[in-house]
């Protein structure tokens, strides 16, 4: 076995086709697009928990989470998209 395959690698096998192999460069421009994302959703959870922990109005609780999750989906669709990009300039 050839190490942990990627979510896309394993998306991939289930409808029925194979990863393109991809380059070294492919593959560290992935894992610093993964790196950046996470940097961000987790500089995006600090933010919004901070502003959770000043709020007892139970309407301003739910709008903040609300646009908390949207935020860190955002970030990770974007992140998707940087990397389909990288995939396919093979």
């Amino acid at each position: 076995m050839s190490g942990m395959k990627s979510a896309y690698e394993l998306a991939m096998e289930r409808m029925g086709g194979a990863a393109p192999a991809m380059t070294a460069g492919q593959k560290a421009a992935i894992a610093g697009i993964d790196s950046k994302m996470k940097a961000q959703v987790a500089e995006t959870e600090i933010m919004f928990d901070q502003q959770l922990a000043s709020e007892a109005d139970p309407a301003k609780i739910a709008f903040i989470q609300q646009t908390k999750q949207q935020r860190i989906a955002k970030i990770k669709e974007d992140a998707e998209a940087e990397k389909e990009e990288v995939r396919s300039h093979s």
